[in-house]
């Protein structure tokens, strides 16, 4: 079950693709958080600044290239956890959004994302459960 929830679609070029991008994007990372302060220009900043954006795109493409290649049972799956991870992911974060523009709550740059993932997570388990 682990296997087929987790590595559907997977094969060994994905898994390098997946680890290419991901030292791609720690070091974007490690730039951005080293160098991103020390840059006055704007144009550059903003260069050093979104750094870790074309990795993360990456991973999006690879996903999509992932879910083409499983048959269509996996790939109602995947839609339908996608679509209630959209579905319960925005007014979490327009609710975390109200919080912080009131005053009540300051969450982080990155909880917005690590939100989506678990919410997504979660919703894959759920579409996962619903057609075993």
């Amino acid at each position: 079950m682990w296997r087929e929830f987790f590595c559907a679609g997977t094969n060994r070029r994905y898994w390098w693709s997946s680890a290419a991008l991901m030292v791609v994007y720690v070091g974007a990372i490690l730039f951005s958080v080293k160098f991103g302060k020390t840059i006055s220009a704007p144009l550059p900043h903003i260069a050093v600044a979104l750094a870790p954006v074309p990795p993360v795109i990456g991973f999006v493409a690879l996903e999509f290239a992932r879910i083409r290649a499983t048959d269509e049972l996996r790939q109602r799956i995947e839609l339908e956890a996608a679509t209630l991870a959209l579905a319960l992911g925005i007014p979490l974060l327009l609710a975390l959004g109200l919080l912080d523009d009131a005053g009540i709550a300051h969450p982080g740059a990155l909880t917005a994302p690590l939100l989506l993932v678990v919410v997504y997570v979660l919703a894959q388990l759920w579409a996962h459960w619903r057609y075993r």
